[in-house]
């Protein structure tokens, strides 16, 4: 199997289980979290976006601008709806950076910090190895969110 088809079903599967939740998620639940400290709903949502975004940055070789300034619209948006399109927006876009990669440019090392590449447990970080971590890190929020809304009563057993 070629290493962006792998890639683009890591991408499409993690992105089927996080939409699972958008039926259960409404806007009044936004600002809540399951516990002080805790990410809030659309806390949740910015950092899937956010993340996406400086990772895709990176493979491009541009540099990230202020998080603050990047992340505002993300916190102004007042609608899950608004933050669905954003999400839905962003990974168009990774997509689209994929579908444009070559294998030789998938498999080129991507300049990280070490302390990123520790993190992966990778002494070698490729393209590819950054667009796994997108999966990822969106595979581990989407479960967050699961498990706020499991908290709150809403079985994800019971879900259609």
């Amino acid at each position: 199997m070629p290493l962006k088809e792998l890639l683009r079903a890591q991408l499409h599967s993690v992105r089927s289980d996080l939409t699972e939740t958008y039926p259960h998620l409404t806007d009044d639940l936004l600002p809540w979290a399951p516990a002080e400290g805790m990410r809030t709903v659309q806390g949740q949502f910015v950092e899937l976006i956010s993340t996406e975004r400086s990772i895709t940055d990176r493979l491009r070789g541009v540099a990230s601008g202020n998080p603050d300034e990047e992340d505002a619209p993300l916190w102004a948006a007042k609608t899950v709806g608004e933050l669905v399109k954003m999400l839905d927006e962003t990974r168009a876009l990774t997509l689209q950076l994929l579908d444009q990669s070559t294998e030789e440019e998938l498999n080129a090392q991507v300049k990280v910090s070490a302390g990123f590449a520790e993190y992966l447990g990778l002494e070698t970080v490729t393209a590819a190895a950054l667009f796994s971590f997108i999966a990822r890190h969106e595979s581990y929020h989407a479960g967050q969110l699961v498990s706020y809304l499991w908290s709150r009563g809403d079985n994800p057993y019971d879900w259609d």
